[in-house]
């Protein structure tokens, strides 16, 4: 929608919309600068390290039984293919249980 189709009552309240959105940013901003001063940035500098410390020891421990589980279904793989090839007959069985049986003796044929 265009600014010929809001009116001058819609783009003056758009207007006055927008600057005080603009001027509560910055009342904001400086208003919480002047009230927290330094303590924010020392609480945030703690808040930090803490947070990182204890994401570094989440991910010792997380990594610790992730890797633990994943080399174990690795292994319980590969083992499990040691036993594949016991199985390979399988289908030359099947298609060979499968074929009509042949008549060695066709009495057609025999001639007698």
């Amino acid at each position: 929608m265009g600014a010929a189709r809001l009116g001058a009552a819609g783009l003056g309240a758009t207007a006055a919309a927008g600057a005080a959105i603009f001027f509560a940013e910055l009342f904001l901003a400086d208003f919480l600068a002047d009230f927290f001063g330094a303590a924010a940035f020392d609480f945030f500098a703690d808040f930090l390290t803490d947070f990182l410390a204890f994401f570094a020891d989440f991910l010792a421990d997380f990594f610790e039984a992730f890797f633990a589980d994943f080399f174990f279904a690795v292994r319980t793989f590969f083992l499990l293919l040691l036993f594949l090839p016991a199985f390979f007959f399988l289908p030359l069985a099947i298609v060979i249980l499968l074929l009509p049986p042949i008549n060695v003796y066709d009495p057609c044929r025999s001639g007698t």
